[in-house]
C-alpha cells in the first residue's frame, strides 16, 4: 500500500466515524446543561420525534450520493399527506391504502423530478427549486389551507404506538429496520456501487457501462418510497396534516446528510453516518430547548452548522487535491 492509499484510507475512516464522535461530544456537553438530557425517556423521545426525519434522509441520501440535491422534499410531504388524508376523509379508504398511496405518490413525484432533470439536461437542484413551488401550490389548493384529521386509529398507531407489551415506540423500530436494510443495499449490492460511481463521475460511469439514466430513475424511486413512508410516520404521529406539515424538513435532512459525511459532490458517505448527522441536529434542538435557549437561536445555530458542514466539505475537496498533487 503506497502513501496515497494510506492517506485515503485514514481520511475515509476518520470521515465515517467523525459524525458519531461529534454526536458523543455534544451529548456530553448538553448533559452538563440539564440533568434531564441523558435520561432514557429523553433519548427515546429524541429518537421517536426524529424517526420520520431519518427515514426521509435515507431516501434523500441516495439522491445526494449521486451528486444531486432535492429541495422539494418538504412540499412533497405536505402534498402526499393532504392527498391521502382527503381520500380517507371523503372515501374512508383505510390505513393500508393510505400507506400504499403515500408510497406511490412519493415515487411519482420523485420520478417526475428525475425525468425533468434528465430530459432538460439540468441538475436536480434547479428542477426541484421549481417543483417545490408547484407542490406547494397543489397542497394549498387541495387543502384550502385547512388542517385535515380524523385518521383511523390503526393509522395513528404507526406514529404514536409502541411495540406490544412495551413502551418502545414502533416508529424507532421502523427507522432502524429501514436504515440497516438500506445500508446493506448501498454497501453490498452492485446497484449501490453504481450509485457511488454515478456520484463520483457520471461520464466515467457511462463509459464503464452503467446505464446512467436508469440508475437515476432507480434513485428517484427509492427516494420516493422513503419520502412516502416518512410522510405516513409524520402525519400519523401528529394526527393531522396541513400545508405547513413537511416544509422545512428538507433543510434538516440536507444538513444532517452533510454532517453525516456525504459530500455535496456525491460518490462517498454511509447511511450510518447520516443517522448520526440527523441525530446531531436533533440533539442540538433538544439540548438547547432543555437549556432554555429560544427557538430562534436554534435556527441560527442550525444555519451556522449547515454552513460549516458545506465549508468543511469544500475544504476536504481542496485539501485532497493538494495531497493528490504531492503524491
Amino acid at each position: 500500500m503506497n502513501n496515497k492509499d494510506v492517506v485515503n484510507t485514514l481520511q475515509k475512516a476518520a470521515k465515517n466515524n467523525m459524525p458519531w464522535l461529534i454526536l458523543l461530544v455534544i451529548s456530553v456537553i448538553f448533559s452538563f446543561f440539564s440533568p434531564h438530557f441523558f435520561t432514557i425517556q429523553n433519548i427515546i423521545n429524541i429518537l421517536n420525534q426524529n424517526a420520520f426525519v431519518i427515514v426521509c434522509a435515507i431516501g434523500i441520501t441516495f439522491v445526494m450520493m449521486s451528486g444531486q440535491i432535492d429541495l422539494s422534499v418538504g412540499h412533497q410531504m405536505a402534498t402526499i399527506g393532504i392527498l391521502i388524508a382527503l381520500l380517507n376523509r371523503d372515501y374512508n379508504i383505510g390505513t393500508v391504502p393510505m400507506i400504499v398511496l403515500a408510497i406511490v405518490l412519493g415515487v411519482l413525484l420523485n420520478e417526475l423530478n428525475m425525468i425533468l432533470s434528465i430530459k432538460l439536461g439540468i441538475g436536480l437542484l434547479m428542477v426541484t427549486t421549481a417543483t417545490s413551488m408547484l407542490y406547494q401550490g397543489i397542497s394549498y389548493t387541495i387543502s384550502g389551507s385547512k388542517a385535515i384529521s380524523n385518521f383511523p386509529d390503526e393509522f395513528k398507531f404507526i406514529g404514536q404506538g409502541n411495540l406490544p407489551g412495551t413502551k418502545f415506540p414502533l416508529a424507532i423500530v421502523l427507522m432502524l429496520v429501514f436504515a440497516i436494510t438500506m445500508e446493506l443495499f448501498l454497501t453490498k449490492t452492485y446497484w449501490g456501487r453504481h450509485i457511488y460511481a454515478l456520484g463520483g463521475n457520471e461520464d466515467a460511469s457511462r463509459l464503464a457501462g452503467i446505464d446512467v439514466n436508469k440508475t437515476k430513475l432507480m434513485i428517484g424511486a427509492i427516494a420516493g418510497v422513503f419520502v412516502g413512508i416518512s410522510t405516513v410516520m409524520l402525519i400519523s404521529r401528529l394526527g393531522s396534516v396541513n400545508s405547513s406539515t413537511g416544509p422545512g424538513t428538507e433543510f434538516t435532512v440536507i444538513t444532517g446528510i452533510l454532517l453525516g459525511g456525504v459530500s455535496v459532490r456525491g460518490g462517498e458517505g454511509r447511511l450510518s453516518g447520516v443517522v448520526a448527522g440527523i441525530l446531531i441536529m436533533a440533539i442540538l434542538g433538544n439540548g438547547m430547548q432543555l437549556a432554555g435557549f429560544g427557538i430562534y437561536l436554534q435556527y441560527v445555530v442550525k444555519g451556522i452548522i449547515m454552513l460549516a458542514a458545506i465549508g468543511f466539505d469544500v475544504y476536504q475537496l481542496s485539501h485532497q487535491k493538494v495531497i493528490d498533487e504531492k503524491l
